[in-house]
């Protein structure tokens, strides 16, 4: 997959698991550790929505009702969306099957 070398879904990936972690200690009783690691995951996370808000309205290779789909889709489910976008959005109008 050519997509696995975007830096914006390699980014998008690392702050999932920094999230995961945060909460996770957080759930396991380490309230210190795990508060600041969970609250970094929510700010890498809304940077990398941004991130992708802005890759999706600058895309040349998207037609203007798929720009406009991954935009709803990227704004209306906000991390999750972006992620999607980003797994499955190739160059040329191709996406992964």
């Amino acid at each position: 997959m050519r997509n696995t070398r975007k830096p914006s879904l390699i980014f998008g990936l690392i702050t999932t698991a920094v999230f995961f972690i945060g909460f996770f200690l957080k759930a396991s009783g380490n309230d210190t550790l795990g508060n600041y690691v969970f609250y970094a995951g929510l700010g890498l996370g809304i940077i990398y929505w941004i991130w992708s808000i802005i890759e999706v309205t600058g895309a040349d290779d998207l037609k203007k009702y798929q720009k406009t789909f991954w935009l709803i889709i990227v704004v209306a489910v906000p991390f999750f969306g972006a992620l999607i976008y980003n797994i499955l959005h190739q160059t040329r109008n191709k996406m992964v099957a």
